[in-house]
């Protein structure tokens, strides 16, 4: 069956389907689950059920009731999903709410992201601020501080947090750092982390950490400004 477009430019309403483009610059609901090629939101749009697309762009304000399923997810502006997101590459450079799980493999987050559930990916890189209420997991993570994040738990196998340069005024009025309940992977380096247990190979706790307890195997180092409470080697 061949496909056709969906377009609402003012204010309308459309069934769920398969479509090849759906471009919403207005005001627009659909309901059901919905297949497509390409879909870009510049207005208000609500997607009611599941949405799966080859890319999604949202420069505008979308929310969708079940999951997304894409290759490629493009957040420029607000996106709400109640559902799981599961893409290729996530760059999130505006707001992200999802209230289940992340599965992709790569993820950027210049804006803001905030996950329920657990985030998985290949390569997790943040510039921005996050909260992931479950595990975040990624073969390579690297977390630049530009504003609070958190996850309740962080394993990868190189895991870096730097805080990236900022004005005064924001690092005195904004806490900006990473909070975490655990942090394990095989080289870590920290920075302005707050944490119960780091466990790892090859550790570093930088400036402006305040670790419980650190368990490592080969190395540790430690910046003296850096608070941790107990340390070994297992």
């Amino acid at each position: 069956m061949e496909r056709k477009d969906l377009v609402i430019s003012g204010s309308g309403s459309a069934s769920g389907g398969r479509y090849d483009l759906i471009k919403i610059s207005g005001t627009g609901k659909i309901h059901g689950d919905t297949d497509c090629n390409d879909m870009a939101i510049y207005g208000i749009a609500t997607m009611e059920g599941n949405v799966k697309a080859k890319a999604a762009h949202i420069s505008g304000k979308a929310r969708i009731t079940g999951s997304l399923k894409t290759e490629q997810a493009k957040i420029h502006g607000n996106a709400r999903i109640n559902g799981d997101l599961q893409c290729k590459q996530l760059d999130c450079h505006g707001r992200a709410n999802v209230d289940g799980n992340v599965s992709a493999d790569e993820v950027h987050i210049h804006g803001e992201a905030v996950i329920k559930g657990d985030c998985d990916a290949e390569q997790f890189h943040a510039r921005g601020e996050f909260s992931i209420g479950g595990l975040l997991n990624a073969g390579t993570i690297q977390i630049k501080l530009g504003g609070h994040c958190q996850a309740k738990e962080i394993g990868g196998e190189r895991i870096e947090v730097k805080q990236q340069g900022m004005a005064f005024l924001k690092k005195l009025l904004f806490h900006v750092g990473l909070d975490a309940e655990s942090i394990e992977g095989d080289e870590i380096y920290l920075e302005h982390t707050s944490a119960k247990a780091v466990r790892g190979n090859r550790v570093t706790i930088g400036p402006g950490c305040n670790i419980e307890i650190v368990e490592y195997q080969g190395e540790f180092q430690c910046d003296p400004s850096a608070k941790v409470g107990t340390y070994k080697q297992v």
